[in-house]
């Protein structure tokens, strides 16, 4: 077959396809406007939805990026395959993914106060019609209040609870890397009310950092509070040899020579003195190199875009609607009517 006969008869199966759409024209027109109908609707009627998203770095002083061995590894091998052997727990906030969807950071935050009456459970119940439900259902039948300031709560309350907890790590919230190459972390908390969407993710932020600051720095902060209670301890025992070591210097003035007693209870305070302020001494260097181990382990968590009222929203303009289902209704048809078509004449 020559090329000129090829493009022959593929201009003629063009011919031949536009020919059957135009007869197909009503058809077609019909199945556009409808769903341009249907798109002008559903931007209508489409629940809206509010998005608060907010970015964040976190900062290790020992990263695996950073200098060493461990550094170099993850360089050659990468993160991933460094983390298989072993070395998961020196990830820069790999962690911080997992521990904010945490069921025990999300509960805390849906206790924390909406306002001074309400909590964020109340008010994430109330918006999704959650308590009329529970209202008429057979099993609570009665209001249910998540009060702020409640410690306990009944085993209905604990089960309700777990359902908005459940609810909430499937479908409002996302915490990821938009890019796995960079430490950039993105929280993003979709749900029905603008406030509560704002403070949910402030709260959860904070509370999520506060309990990854205080898992990565628990051992050295108990190691400084141990070396602090005896170092006091250890001060007052070393003010008190010193005192009686003084009393010692003043009583062997006015002794009697043939009376060496009192001199050698004036050596074993001088000696008591002595190794009570070297033990003192030791601890609070001890001390003071703790604390600065614990601001170099301490890790940082830098908000770099918060979540700023009004909240970008999911809402389609009615014209939006209109067009993308009129033109998606055009293309559909078009394309099930060209699929489903077969030509009679063979050419």
């Amino acid at each position: 077959m020559s090329e000129q006969s090829f493009y022959t008869i593929v201009k003629q199966y063009i011919h031949l396809y536009l020919n059957y759409l135009k007869s197909k024209v009503r058809l077609i027109l019909i199945v556009g406007i409808s769903c341009g109908l249907l798109g002008l609707m559903y931007s209508y009627f489409k629940t809206l939805k509010y998005t608060a998203r907010t970015t964040f770095v976190v900062e290790d002083s020992k990263t695996m990026g950073g200098n060493g061995i461990m550094g170099e590894l993850s360089g050659q091998f990468g993160s991933e395959i460094l983390g298989a052997l072993g070395g998961s727990n020196l990830l820069s906030g790999e962690n911080i993914i997992e521990l904010s969807k945490s069921r025990s950071l999300i509960r805390k935050t849906l206790l924390s106060s909406y306002d001074s009456k309400q909590s964020l459970a109340d008010v994430y119940a109330t918006t999704y019609k959650l308590k009329k439900k529970w209202k008429k259902s057979s099993e609570v039948n009665a209001e249910i209040a998540f009060s702020p300031n409640k410690n306990t709560f009944s085993r209905v309350e604990d089960s309700l609870l777990n359902t908005l907890i459940d609810k909430i790590i499937k479908k409002d919230i996302q915490v990821f890397k938009p890019d796995r190459r960079l430490g950039l972390f993105e929280m993003d908390v979709v749900m029905l009310d603008e406030k509560l969407a704002n403070l949910f993710c402030r709260i959860l932020l904070t509370k999520t950092s506060d309990l990854y600051i205080q898992a990565k720095t628990k051992r050295l902060v108990g190691n400084i509070n141990r070396l602090q209670h005896l170092a006091d301890s250890l001060r007052g025992y070393a003010n008190q040899k010193s005192y009686d070591a003084g009393m010692s210097d003043f009583g062997t003035l006015d002794v009697n020579p043939q009376y060496y007693e009192q001199n050698v209870q004036n050596t074993i305070n001088s000696r008591d003195e002595i190794l009570s302020s070297t033990v003192y001494s030791e601890i609070i260097k001890n001390l003071e190199l703790s604390k600065v181990s614990l601001l170099q382990e301490t890790p940082t968590i830098q908000i770099i875009d918060t979540p700023d009222r009004p909240l970008p929203d999911n809402h389609i303009e009615w014209h939006e609607g209109l067009l993308g289902g009129l033109f998606g209704g055009l293309f559909i048809a078009c394309f099930v009517l060209l699929f489903l078509y077969e030509p009679k004449v063979k050419l």
